[in-house]
């Protein structure tokens, strides 16, 4: 099935590679992820710090033009403080989402709406949040896709499995997160800095897939 834009993506938990109880992982200071979606179409995302902030660049090369979702903020030891999140399509914006004290405005290009929520983010941001806290999520988080603003309903780990990352079997460890009245997927390698090794989400009652292929973390491939 052909991928559509990937809106909600990209949550991230931690799990020890031998050990089965759940643990924290540093930030990186960069990590490019390389993916392959619904019929092979590429996609890559970006992890990077600067100082006290993080930006992460998310690129779908879907059929005739490519879709960019980014996020930035900063961090404070291990939180991150989203500021902005764009999702931008064939180089014209689509969507974007601003947080501000304890507030979100979000909506389509053109449009505006602000909410109260203390804590909320992009998938994006949460998937790194989540990989520097034990897999815990904020309490009374909301997640935005720019366009909406979804209460999450928990994350639950749903099993262990393999996949071939750069070559080499690598565990994997599966989660679920309820977003509104769906469900996303995050699949982690706990023993490759919990790096998404797969992102799952339904949009408009249609489910996509994204696995990771080959990754680098802080300028070196995590397979020498």
């Amino acid at each position: 099935q052909m991928m559509k834009p990937l809106k909600n993506i990209f949550s991230s938990v931690i799990l020890s590679a031998a050990l089965p109880y759940v643990y924290a992982a540093e930030l990186p200071q960069s990590a490019t992820l390389h993916y392959s979606g619904s019929y092979g179409i590429p996609a890559t995302m970006v992890f990077t710090r600067s100082g006290n902030g993080y930006k992460i660049v998310s690129t779908i090369k879907v059929p005739l033009y490519n879709i960019r979702f980014e996020s930035g903020g900063t961090v404070s030891g291990n939180t991150l403080h989203p500021a902005y999140y764009k999702d931008i399509r064939g180089g014209k914006l689509y969507a974007e989402a601003k947080f501000s004290d304890g507030s979100v405005t979000y909506g389509k290009a053109g449009e505006s709406k602000t909410e109260p929520s203390p804590k909320a983010m992009d998938l994006f941001t949460l998937a790194w949040q989540l990989a520097a806290n034990d897999a815990k999520l904020p309490s009374g988080l909301k997640i935005t896709n720019g366009k909406k603003l979804y209460p999450v309903g928990g994350l639950n780990k749903t099993g262990v499995g393999r996949y071939s990352i750069d070559g080499v079997e690598t565990e994997i460890v599966k989660y679920h997160v309820r977003r509104g009245d769906d469900t996303v997927t995050y699949f982690f390698a706990p023993s490759l800095h919990n790096i998404p090794a797969q992102i799952g989400y339904t949009d408009d009652g249609k489910t996509y897939t994204l696995k990771l292929k080959s990754a680098q973390i802080n300028g070196r491939p995590v397979r020498q």
